[in-house]
């Protein structure tokens, strides 16, 4: 059930780079990781970076050279912000038609989406063989993790009444899983996954295909 007031509008696309990075543990690293992934693959890969919101991470890989990249997000307002202004999708689900894809992102989306193991399953049946789908999440954790979490956004100058707001607006909008979850879902759908990078509560997690689909 969506308690939570949360919204990707104008508002939010308006300041998401700022509050991506007040908000988000590794949002950097993992962007960067991400890159450095993208740039193993030929320069004709087809990249899709799922929640591309203001574009931010389309910029970097097409910084690096890479050409063939779309972004897909379902908020008319992010796009608008967006950085990059070719190859975006206004949309809910999952481009399958733009596909077979080389690499797929989608870092600090999937948790937004109710039917993710629906999702995830539309990715795998659009990649390559052996192609690449990289996710990050905030997933389930402990109190001491979570107790981090909020210790890293203070740090990062929020106040106790900000991260309350925060916490209410997103309450019922943003919901999380267990790792367990992810790695047996992920497995289930032919991946072999690993933990690419972890901190108070996000996961990235790097899965590559098992074999060719039949």
């Amino acid at each position: 059930m969506k308690n939570g007031s949360w919204q990707f509008g104008e508002e939010v696309a308006a300041r998401f780079d700022t509050e991506a990075h007040m908000h988000i543990p590794h949002y950097e690293d993992v962007i960067e990781k991400c890159v450095e992934i993208a740039r193993t693959l030929p320069r004709d890969a087809r990249i899709i970076d799922v929640g591309s919101a203001t574009g931010y991470t389309l910029e970097r890989l097409r910084s690096a050279g890479l050409a063939d990249v779309w972004g897909v997000d379902s908020s008319s307002a992010m796009l608008a912000h967006s950085r990059v202004k070719e190859n975006l999708i206004e949309s809910d689900v999952f481009p399958s038609h733009l596909g077979p894809f080389d690499l797929v992102l989608a870092n600090w989306t999937l948790h937004f989406i109710e039917d993710r193991e629906d999702y995830v399953r539309d990715i795998r049946g659009a990649l390559k063989p052996g192609g690449i789908f990289i996710l990050t999440d905030k997933m389930t954790s402990p109190p001491d993790v979570e107790a981090q979490y909020l210790n890293f956004k203070r740090a990062n100058g929020l106040s106790e009444e900000m991260i309350a707001a925060k916490a209410a607006a997103i309450e019922g909008i943003l919901t999380t899983r267990p790792p367990e979850w992810y790695m047996q879902t992920l497995e289930k759908l032919d991946f072999q996954p690993e933990v690419l990078d972890t901190s108070c509560g996000f996961t990235t997690i790097l899965c590559r295909t098992k074999h060719e689909r039949r």
